[in-house]
């Protein structure tokens, strides 16, 4: 009978509103504390995001987007030994969109993050239906402190976020098809595999997680069970055609990762150290873990760079304490859950297959120090989440999940809520301690400057490349170190062109340590100034040549010549087989020019091509560029107008000659002058600098 409404009038039928499922669920209170939880947790990481800014990697992937396209050659290609074409692909987006902008890269970081939390949760309800207990293993996932290093670190979050969400709807998927609801979410579930692998290549072994899963648990709702060993059987049997897709797929993924290694010489897999592997194992599995699963490690150690947070160094009594708390996890399960050693032996396979043999083979070699760095286990909080949960509590609708019945009265709930409380207290504490060792001030003031320098210099400004300083970017990242890569993002697009390739000239600036546009001068690995009592350097036929000039090449590369002369005149430089033509203009004057030597090789002919100029060459230099001691920055803070705060001074460039290096600092007179002698060149070809694997990635 309809609802009605009385009254002195007639009866009318009431109007009743129809809400969708998901918003009358709002109301449980499980699920309304799970959503309280997320949106905790949420928060607790928005404070570490405000203090993180770019580090080291970071730098590298803004600077490779601006120099390449979205090629296979780019997206493929191994970046410290992770193939991992989609976070090519989402840096490079990130960085076009908007160089080196954190707020931009931190709320996609944090979108994500917040789309991976709110699926855990419904993953937990799905395989545990509505229960309190659930609220356990989520809180892990959501607090661990071992995810938020890699959570705070651009280049760390762009590997592990979305490797969490592909676990988590990977998962979601086969539990779908565990439970009968039909072959096509195995076929979600290995897109989500590939979704995986397209951004780390730990995805590799989600395939294994996902078969171990399902044969273990996932299809024991039926109350069948004949063992592991006869369920792996029947699985691959009744179900072969997923699981061999899944199969191909890996090998196909070890194949491609193999045949790209050429693209980072130096930066794949290498064989480990024994002695490093070890201690990198231990520190790893035996203290970093354990102590993170318990809301560690308190304590942070020594940061890899001034601008990372620090490595997990947790105090030994927690981590005794730590394996004695999952020791007694363990016994509880195994007294009270069927088949609750299988998650324990899941969770180990997979620290061991998916956490450390990946970690001893591509950092094995550096330092075991490496164990120390919670991202390399960021991944396996949420593997430990579902598995705890698994040992402990039974799947919705799994019948005789427990050997005997779980104690009742209020102790299990109170012991459950005291060691929620002290799991929350700990990993608060371990997050902000790691939040006080992050201190992006640097890297933040000397991007600033940088991008202030490149607004207000002219596009037409030369700017010779040197590396960022060592606090910043360390040095075996080799060339992708130096500013024409990492600071050309920063410039127009005419600017950029010309960071890239600088021409000769005598007003040439470089970036010094604090990202400032200053005059260039030249480290001297050669430098020739005139013998005493001449004038001039001396020359045979307008042409002098240095055997002992060595230059390495390269973009930092760059000579500095003195001179005067009576009207325009050029030399030509002559090294290793190549040669260029500087314009020298007239100048009655000491004047510098300075030039590229991009050329590697040993000995360096140099000929003025018109001696009747009267060109008297006082002295040069051949090295690196580097900021003149001393000089002043050419892009100086303009006045302020009348009524406009001073903390927001409008930048304007200084290019007087004043501001040009003086030709005494830029040739060192403490290099022994040599006699001028006219030979051909013999150019000897230096080896080629590859960069050093960097522990930090």
């Amino acid at each position: 009978m309809p609802d009605t409404v009385t009254g002195g009038g007639p009866a009318r039928p009431a109007v009743r509103v129809p809400y969708p499922g998901w918003i009358r669920r709002l109301g449980d209170p499980v699920l309304a504390a799970g959503l309280l939880l997320v949106a905790a947790a949420l928060a607790l990481r928005v404070p570490v995001l405000r203090d993180a800014y770019f580090i080291e990697d970071d730098l590298l992937f803004v600077g490779d987007a601006y120099e390449h396209e979205l090629t296979f050659d780019f997206l493929f290609r191994i970046h410290k030994g992770h193939l991992m074409p989609g976070a090519m692909a989402l840096t490079w987006v990130e960085s076009r969109l908007a160089a080196y902008d954190w707020l931009l890269v931190a709320a996609v970081t944090f979108l994500l993050q917040a789309l991976v939390s709110l699926l855990v949760l419904r993953l937990l309800w799905s395989m545990f239906g509505r229960r309190p207990a659930i609220l356990l293993p989520l809180a892990i996932y959501l607090i661990c402190p071992l995810t938020i290093p890699a959570f705070s670190w651009w280049s760390a979050a762009i590997n592990a976020v979305p490797l969490q969400l592909a676990m988590v709807l990977a998962l979601s998927a086969q539990l779908r098809h565990a439970r009968g609801a039909g072959d096509r979410h195995a076929w979600r579930a290995l897109g989500w595999v590939i979704f995986g692998m397209a951004f780390s290549t730990k995805a590799v072994f989600l395939p294994l997680l996902l078969f171990a899963l399902t044969t273990a648990y996932l299809r024991r709702e039926s109350g069948r069970d004949d063992g592991w060993f006869t369920s792996l059987a029947r699985e691959l049997r009744e179900h072969w055609s997923p699981w061999l897709a899944h199969l191909l797929l890996m090998a196909g993924y070890a194949a491609l990762y193999l045949s790209r290694q050429d693209t980072a010489p130096g930066e794949g897999a290498a064989t480990p150290d024994p002695g490093v592997a070890a201690d990198l194992v231990a520190r790893l599995l035996g203290g970093t873990a354990p102590a993170g699963a318990v809301g560690g490690p308190l304590s942070w150690g020594p940061r890899p760079l001034p601008s990372t947070g620090g490595m997990a160094d947790p105090p030994t009594p927690l981590i005794a304490a730590a394996w004695a708390v999952l020791a007694a996890l363990l016994l509880a399960g195994l007294i009270y859950r069927r088949r609750a050693g299988r998650a324990w032996v899941i969770l180990a396979g997979y620290l061991l297959l998916a956490d450390a043999l990946p970690t001893v083979i591509a950092r094995g070699t550096v330092t075991g120090l490496v164990g120390a760095e919670t991202r390399y286990v960021a991944d396996a909080v949420m593997v430990f989440a579902v598995c705890l949960a698994l040992s402990l509590l039974p799947l919705r609708g799994e019948p005789d999940a427990y050997r005997r019945p779980v104690p009742a009265g209020i102790a299990p709930p109170l012991a459950a809520g005291l060691a929620a409380g002290a799991y929350l207290t700990l990993s608060v504490v371990s997050v902000q301690g790691f939040r006080d060792t992050l201190s992006g001030d640097r890297v933040r003031a000397y991007l600033g400057n940088a991008r202030a320098a490149l607004a207000a210099v002219p596009a037409d400004a030369v700017i010779f490349s040197r590396p960022l300083p060592e606090g910043i970017v360390l040095p075996w990242n080799g060339e992708r170190r130096l500013s024409h890569h990492l600071l050309a993002p920063l410039a127009s697009p005419q600017l950029r062109a010309r960071m890239r390739v600088p021409e000769p000239t005598s007003r040439g600036l470089v970036f010094d340590d604090a990202g400032r546009l200053v005059p260039v001068s030249v480290t001297a690995g050669f430098a020739q100034v005139p013998p005493p009592g001449k004038k001039c350097l001396a020359m045979v036929d307008g042409a002098v040549y240095w055997p002992e000039v060595v230059s390495f090449g390269g973009p930092d590369a760059v000579a500095g010549l003195a001179y005067t002369a009576g009207r325009p005149a050029s030399v030509t430089v002559e090294m290793a087989g190549q040669s260029a033509q500087i314009e020298l203009p007239p100048s009655a004057g000491v004047r510098l020019i300075h030039f590229p030597l991009p050329w590697p090789g040993r000995g360096m002919l140099l000929k003025v091509d018109e001696p009747s100029a009267g060109t008297c060459l006082k002295g040069f230099a051949a090295g690196t560029a580097v900021a003149a001691p001393g000089a002043a920055p050419a892009v100086t803070p303009a006045p302020a107008p009348r009524g406009t705060p001073a903390a927001s001074p409008a930048p304007s460039v200084d290019l007087s000659p004043s501001s040009a290096l003086s030709p005494s600092s830029a040739l060192s007179p403490s290099v022994t002058p040599s006699r001028a002698t006219a030979r051909p060149a013999k150019p000897s070809p230096r080896p080629s600098r590859s960069p050093r694997p960097s522990p930090s990635r």
